[in-house]
């Protein structure tokens, strides 16, 4: 059956997943092999810094050409690259031609690690309006920035160590690497019981590819918690106990391990493309999700058609930036008639305070109309003070009957302000800015909250404070 290009992007990522995981299993398995085999057999320790050096480069030309272009990551790749190959040389030196003190490197290298891993939660965090599969992306990047901080903790410790500024053994040297093999061990049981519920359960789709995928992933975790324990546990004992088979068995295990990784693989392959495939494009979800299980997005669209539902009819403009629902009169007459019975039980109101609510009452445009009606008729009815009065009015006196000045917009200051975020109120930008800011981010350039949908208003004659709404704008589409 020929698939759509949607989906051959997706295999061929999947596929180019499946095949990074098994080279990351191969470079790991031949450490383990290359080690245990200088500490088995006498291989000289100089073919293991080469090949940590070569790998290391290896990745660094791999990050650089997989960048877009030269940014932050590109200049962290080189420099981490650069103090790894200089550390691992400065190893070489310090035993072949003369001591030196390399533990300086190894601080550089934990300071630029634990940088890395800070820059990569900051630009996550301002990243949250990406799709899953950005989303997903950015969580490996922070693992891998963690991990590499670990392993550089290590580092130092280990030079620490070979400097003899610390007297602790080798068992309490390599006390990261027991962390990171229990804390794999801990997720290698998880795996495994999620493993046996997906064999149990007889109602799961995708069940087979979901197993091949299970006992892949398993697998693969079990290989790294086994030849690594093996190799560091062989290391520890030689160094402190003087005891070497473990070696011998990490050697073993590291080559059989490696050849069973591969007959899977080849064997299981397209199963595996699947698998990964499957993870990254979610498709293991019912035809019709009950409410209890409702995804979070879901649910928020549902909270944005409800909130564009109970759009007012008006909006009071309160400042250039700030706007709220206008209360009916309805809702005014209820909450003065319950406020002033809740008053009554308790004290008799006054003839000032009633006086003083029906002030509070009045409309900024109805003081505004009121006052201009005085001055009006007093210029009307004073002749000596019409040069007087019109001159200070006179302003006032042209623009009353007619339409105000537009407010331009607070961006680009060419159009007039008519639209206004929701459900926040913050208003004062064109139609065309207020499109352009909501494509970039869902969040209101002034007070940072989510916008739901924007109204586009127009503006009242004889009534500056107060607007009318004539549209509604939700993911940049007109919904009346």
């Amino acid at each position: 059956m020929q698939q759509s290009p949607d989906e051959e992007v997706q295999r061929l990522r999947a596929k180019s997943d499946l095949q990074s995981i098994f080279l990351l299993v191969s470079i790991i398995m031949g450490f383990c092999f290359l080690f245990n085999s200088n500490i088995t057999f006498g291989w000289d320790y100089k073919i293991i810094i080469v090949y940590a050096c070569t790998t290391q480069f290896a990745f660094m030309i791999s990050k650089l050409l997989s960048s877009k272009g030269i940014n932050s990551y590109c200049c962290f790749a080189i420099l981490e690259s650069a103090l790894l190959i200089t550390y691992l040389l400065g190893i070489v030196y310090n035993n072949e031609i003369s001591p030196i003190n390399i533990n300086f490197i190894s601080y550089a290298q934990l300071i630029l690690q634990f940088v890395i891993l800070a820059i990569t939660v900051l630009i996550s965090r301002q990243s949250v309006e990406n799709d899953a599969q950005d989303q997903s992306k950015q969580i490996q990047e922070i693992l891998i920035a963690a991990i590499k901080s670990i392993g550089s903790l290590q580092i130092v410790f280990l030079s620490l160590k070979w400097s003899k500024s610390i007297n602790w053994g080798w068992m309490q040297t390599l006390v990261i690497v027991w962390f990171c093999i229990g804390t794999m061990a801990l997720i290698e049981i998880c795996l495994i019981i999620d493993l046996i519920f997906k064999c149990c359960n007889d109602q799961l789709q995708n069940k087979k590819l979901l197993i091949y995928g299970g006992v892949w992933v398993n697998i693969v975790l079990v290989g790294f918690i086994i030849d690594s324990g093996l190799t560091f546990l062989g290391l520890s004992l030689l160094l402190d106990y003087n005891i070497s088979y473990i070696n011998l068995y990490g050697f073993i295990t590291s080559i059989v391990y490696y050849i069973f990784q591969i007959l899977f693989y080849l064997k299981n392959q397209e199963e595996l493309i699947q698998f990964l495939n499957l993870s990254d494009t979610q498709q293991i979800q019912p035809a019709e999700q009950p409410n209890d299980q409702i995804t979070l997005k879901e649910r928020i669209k549902q909270i944005h058609r409800i909130s564009v539902s109970k759009v007012p009819q008006f909006m009071v403009k309160l400042s250039a930036t700030y706007f709220r629902k206008q209360e009916t009169n309805d809702n005014q007459k209820n909450q003065n008639e319950l406020g002033s019975s809740q008053v009554k039980k308790f004290r008799s109101i006054s003839f000032s305070e009633i006086k003083k609510q029906k002030d509070i009452k009045k409309s900024p445009s109805q003081d505004l109309d009121e006052d201009l009606t005085k001055k009006f008729d007093q210029l009307l009815s004073s002749p000596r003070l019409k040069l007087e009065v019109s001159d200070s009015m006179a302003p006032e006196l042209s623009s009353r009957g007619q339409q105000k000045q537009n407010v331009l917009c607070l961006v680009c200051y060419e159009k007039e302000s008519n639209m206004i975020n929701q459900p926040c109120g913050h208003g004062g930008f064109c139609q065309e800015c207020s499109q352009q800011l909501l494509s970039k981010s869902n969040f209101c350039m002034l007070c940072r909250k989510p916008v739901t949908h924007t109204l586009l208003v127009q503006g009242i004659e004889n009534r500056e404070s107060l607007v009318e709404v004539v549209g509604i704008y939700q993911g940049g589409q007109k919904q009346r």
